[in-house]
């Protein structure tokens, strides 16, 4: 029986740990509202390919946008937060912190 509950524990913090990286991503997005890949990935702490996962399931779920411009020097991405990313982080604070009205 202990070992189940360990178990149970493990999935969780993993969850948990998605949804920390998912918040801290969201959050560094707020501000700027776009943000080069390779910034946000720093400010994530993540490694290239945890990143590049979390990036695919933040896109998949309509959190964000990968934006792409050409430059001179090659191709630009940049991070955007969607009004459905931003919507679920408001959500998201408005649940777990008393917070005054945003809208």
């Amino acid at each position: 029986m202990q070992v189940q509950e360990t178990s149970n524990l493990g999935e969780v913090s993993s969850k948990d740990a998605l949804a920390d990286r998912s918040l801290c991503a969201l959050l560094a997005l707020v501000g700027s509202k776009r943000m080069g890949t390779s910034v946000l990935r720093r400010r994530t702490k993540l490694s290239h390919a945890a990143f590049d996962s979390l990036l695919g399931w933040l896109q998949r779920e309509y959190l964000v946008d990968v934006v792409s411009t050409m430059t001179g020097l090659g191709v630009e991405e940049e991070v955007a937060l969607t009004e459905r990313g931003e919507a679920l982080l408001v959500t998201m604070l408005e649940t777990t912190c008393e917070l005054p009205e945003f809208r």
